[in-house]
């Protein structure tokens, strides 16, 4: 069920600090899935490959040999996990082993598995494609207006993705609208927790040195939105195109576009003009004043008021034309004046 406009706009003006997600909030869900993703099972072998050497990828490759022999630990298969990764060779030839690696990370991903091991090695490789330009991070048209009027309004901007932070920075420097890191005052990723569970957003709101209840979390999955409200924090919930299904009647507010979250966070009530006054010394005399917004110039009641203003004038050798309009029958003003 969403909300009226007016009442998703005013929970941004009630909080000091928005967290956002990224993967259906400020980005698209296909960016993620048909690049950033083949990107990784297309070159991770020629990655691997070419980094081998290095002190990162011995680190990577160590931490997901780990991952995939503690999962089979835990399972009743010894040639596979869970996730279905293959045990990874500790010795032999190297491109042995990459091939080994390659499969797991493929069956990694198969199992939409948020390992951190996995999401090191994605961030890595990201950092690559965005540096070589061979990709450019999506983020929704709506997004930087919106994160433009929070920061100007002195919100504090903060991502929560389970995606690394490394990730997150690089998708947002290489953006297609350029750098918009600057918005952002810091990163989280499930180095706190999992986004599902209650204490990984008290881990956050820990952090960030507030309450609950100052923090306003953006994100297209439900399942996020009720850990962040078990937390304390406010939350909406992001659809758009590809975003999950939601259960109806939705128990959060609901937004299609960010637009909806900025709109009267600036607005400031215009100065009303003052009439205009001819140049040649021509009296201006406004009319009634009509429910809509019409007026009656030169009525026959302000040529009645005008004959009457005179009169009282004659000696003083000059004119003032004023009108009875009155303001809640307390107030009159003249007609010259501010209305």
């Amino acid at each position: 069920m969403k909300r009226d406009v007016g009442d998703v706009s005013s929970l941004v003006k009630d909080v000091s600090v928005i967290l956002l997600d990224i993967e259906g909030t400020t980005t698209s869900i296909s960016f993620v899935k048909n690049e950033l993703f083949p990107y990784v099972r297309r070159e991770v072998g020629a990655y691997l490959q070419s980094t081998w050497d290095t002190e990162d990828t011995r680190r990577d490759v160590a931490a997901l040999t780990k991952l995939v022999q503690e999962d089979l630990k835990a399972g009743s298969s010894s040639s596979s996990s869970s996730s279905g990764a293959k045990p990874i060779p500790s010795t032999g030839d190297r491109q042995e082993v990459i091939v080994a690696l390659e499969a797991c990370v493929g069956a990694l991903m198969d199992a939409d598995s948020k390992a951190a091991p996995l999401k090191t090695l994605q961030g890595r490789m990201w950092r690559r494609a965005y540096r070589e330009g061979a990709v450019t991070g999506h983020v929704y048209e709506d997004v930087v207006p919106a994160l433009e009027k929070w920061r100007a309004l002195d919100k504090r901007l903060y991502i929560y993705s389970s995606g690394s932070v490394e990730a997150q920075k690089l998708l947002f420097a290489h953006s297609c609208h350029g750098d918009i890191l600057h918005y952002f005052s810091g990163h989280f990723d499930t180095s706190v927790g999992v986004k599902v569970e209650a204490k990984s957003y008290n881990n956050i709101l820990s952090q960030l040195g507030c309450r609950g209840e100052q923090v306003l979390f953006i994100t297209d999955l439900e399942k996020e939105a009720i850990a962040a409200q078990e937390a304390g924090m406010r939350a909406v919930l992001s659809v758009r195109q590809g975003t999950a299904p939601l259960t109806q009647p939705c128990p959060f507010p609901t937004i299609a576009s960010f637009c909806e979250l900025t709109q009267g966070d600036s607005d400031a009530p215009s100065t009303p003009k003052r009439p205009r006054v001819e140049a040649e010394g021509k009296e201006v005399v406004k009319g009634d004043i009509q429910k809509d917004g019409n007026k009656n110039i030169n009525t026959e009641e302000h040529k009645n008021i005008k004959k009457n203003e005179r009169q009282k004038n004659e000696g003083e050798g000059k004119e003032i034309v004023k009108g009875d309009i009155e303001k809640d029958g307390k107030e009159k003003e003249s007609l010259l004046g501010d209305i």
